[in-house]
């Protein structure tokens, strides 16, 4: 078994499954802020909640294939114990930490969706809204402790996938104040 696994790429193989992890969240979470915005409406809506889902569970089972292949992988080899809880790694524990936190927190997020009829909304909101946390936590997990975080190329989608975050998150929260002022003066206008 060894000398099978001395064959295989398994470095190569977790920083891509954590790259593509992190690649199908950041579109899980764009598509969801979106779907959020009041001008989607009708077929598309319902579209980009499939998508939405989709790039998220994908991105789970991405992350999670990326944390198991640490157990086969002969040059910094993890035990269960260090994988499964939160900063038990040897190796960096609080950046590896992050990252079994990040893919925690999204089985939470994804479970609690798939309960969303059952639970108040309220309550699935909030739990929902850990998903921004927890997007922190896989951008400093993978930047900080990504072997391949010195290449342009992986900064830049860090940088861009960050800055994309970060600015449909504002124009989602202006075109929800914008929607909420234009239906104030109609209501205003109604019980006159």
């Amino acid at each position: 078994m060894t000398e099978i696994l001395l064959h295989l790429p398994t470095w190569i193989i977790i920083r891509g499954l954590g790259l593509m992890s992190y690649c199908l969240l950041f579109l899980g979470i764009v598509l969801g802020i979106l779907y959020g915005m009041p001008f989607i409406k009708g077929k598309s809506k319902g579209s980009m909640y499939k998508w939405h889902m989709r790039m998220t569970w994908s991105g789970f089972i991405a992350g999670m294939l990326h944390g198991l292949i640490l157990i086969i992988d002969l040059y910094s080899p993890f035990h269960w114990k260090e994988i499964m809880i939160p900063f038990a790694a040897h190796h960096h524990p609080i950046l590896s930490g992050l990252g079994t936190l990040s893919l925690y927190g999204m089985l939470i997020v994804l479970f609690t969706t798939d309960l969303r009829g059952i639970i108040s909304r309220k309550i699935w909101l909030v739990i929902h809204l850990l998903s921004y946390p927890i997007f922190v936590m896989t951008i400093i997990h993978g930047i900080f402790l990504g072997s391949d975080t010195r290449l342009g190329v992986v900064k830049m989608i860090y940088l861009g996938t960050g800055s994309a975050v970060i600015l449909i998150t504002l124009a989602r929260f202006i075109s929800r104040g914008n929607t909420r002022s234009k239906m104030q003066p109609a209501r205003a206008r109604q019980q006159v």
